[in-house]
């Protein structure tokens, strides 16, 4: 049996057909793309309020606001992971902020972070609730991000955020204090691949580098499918999914995560992450947005994209011959990481592809989590269609963050920068991974055409 087709029958067994969050009978089966589609588990206990200082940010909710508790969590919960991380403890960050300001100061803005006026850490690296004494990331690191004009928003990209950078100079520090690396040396070489934005979206022994943009977090409860891969049915089940990969280095994971005891702190979370606004772009042209309308009607855009209908998101199918490929072997069709994803590799062989072994326990551990919190996953074959929602205030541009600009993407990609510069980061898209190539539609406009379809695109 093929293995795309023994993952959709484990999945169909798992989680049901059409809802894969198939709710016992006589129920009304939730919907797909809200965040109400709500598990039929014990909640737990209540959650204790958080009393932490909200960021000011441009679209931050006020406190009696019913979302607030939510936005807290978004921007202080770490829930629970830095208890098994290796990362160097607080004091050990505190130290180098004060003794390395032209490195680590003002909040480590050197590498992109950004700054907390109420705290001594930054946006999204902040000490964790369950140990206060070490630091570890939350939703916010990558998923803040500052507008053109200065601004913070929520749910924005941090296209700035140099991780891999950060830590390597940590490490370095961290070493040179007598310590074993917390990293290691094919984590700090991929790191250095990535640059600014962008994330390794495979496994951490996986040594191909898969980069992927940080992607914005916008109106997410209306999506019907989430994540690149479009494997996501719903916002809770995107959560759920992150959190569990944040519980991949507990080496207990099961322990921590079925049943999943912070169910009801992420129910309080998706109160509010499911429903971030995107930023209204720039004014422009009123003439150049209505011909740019009429040119998004003219070339089909909204056959893929539904700026009236963001739930109507169809998935582009990978390979127009249907073969799987490993990165690097598909340059027709952004390197071809559908079929080595995390989520694929682990249901069918136990991560054999990361660098362990065929595993039972692998796939059993995945799809426990799936059943016991009723999430809705299901295999895409493709890449979810991206939202236009705020997309003026998200370059770069593909799932890879290899076209800088709008004008860029609506080129041949013959015609797109080969190499451009991110916050001092050279992005090389002749190396595998980061391939410009794909999305050839509109590329056939003229200037004027292009200008007015752009300036439409900045009113979404």
């Amino acid at each position: 049996m093929r293995p795309l087709l023994a993952l959709s029958l484990l999945l169909a067994l798992a989680c049901g057909d059409e809802d894969p969050a198939t709710p016992d009978a006589g129920e009304s089966p939730p919907d797909a793309g809200s965040s109400d589609a709500a598990p039929a588990v014990d909640a737990g206990p209540a959650v204790e309020p958080l009393d932490l200082p909200a960021l000011p940010a441009a679209n931050a909710v006020s406190e009696d606001d019913p979302r607030y508790q939510g936005m807290l969590r978004f921007l202080w919960d770490s829930w629970g992971v830095e208890v098994y991380e290796e990362w160097p403890p607080a004091e050990f960050f505190l130290q180098l902020m004060e003794e390395e300001p032209e490195v680590f100061g003002d909040q480590l803005a050197a590498f992109g972070f950004v700054a907390d006026p109420n705290d001594d850490f930054p946006v999204g690296f902040k000490r964790g609730l369950s140990d206060p004494s070490r630091v570890y990331q939350t939703c916010a690191l990558c998923h803040v991000g500052e507008l053109p004009d200065g601004r913070v928003w929520l749910g924005l990209p941090n296209g700035r955020l140099d991780f891999g950078r950060f830590r390597r100079e940590v490490n370095a520090r961290w070493v040179a204090a007598g310590n074993a690396p917390f990293v290691t040396a094919l984590q700090l070489e991929k790191g250095d691949q990535l640059g600014p934005g962008r994330f390794h979206a495979e496994s951490s022994e996986y040594e191909q580098v898969v980069p992927a943009d940080f992607p914005a977090y916008f109106g997410l409860a209306d999506r019907s499918h989430l994540n690149y891969l479009g494997t996501g049915g719903n916002v809770r089940t995107e959560v759920y999914m992150a959190i569990f990969s944040f519980g991949a280095g507990n080496p207990n994971p099961m322990e921590a995560l079925v049943p999943f005891p912070e169910r009801a702190r992420v129910d309080v979370l998706l109160g509010f992450f499911g429903a971030i606004p995107a930023p209204e772009g720039p004014p422009q042209d009123a003439a150049a947005v209505a011909r740019g309308e009429a040119l998004f009607e003219r070339e089909r855009c909204g056959e893929c994209h539904h700026p009236g209908d963001p739930g109507a998101d169809p998935i582009v199918p990978y390979a127009p011959d249907g073969i799987e490929r490993l990165p690097g072997d598909d340059p027709d069709f952004e390197r071809g990481t559908i079929a080595t994803s995390r989520l694929h590799r682990v249901l069918i062989e136990g991560d054999e592809m990361g660098g362990g072994t065929p595993s039972d326990e692998g796939r059993e551990n995945l799809i426990r989590f799936i059943i016991g919190n009723r999430l809705a996953v299901s295999m895409s074959d493709g890449y979810r269609t991206a939202d236009l929602r705020g997309v003026w205030a998200t370059a770069p541009y593909l799932h890879n963050g290899s076209v800088p600009t709008l004008e860029d993407l609506l080129r041949p990609a013959a015609e797109r920068p080969v190499t451009f510069e991110r916050d001092g980061f050279t992005v090389d898209t002749t190396v595998a991974g980061s391939s410009n190539e794909g999305h050839e539609f509109g590329t056939d406009l003229t200037e004027e055409e292009r200008a007015s379809l752009v300036a439409y695109l900045r009113t979404l």
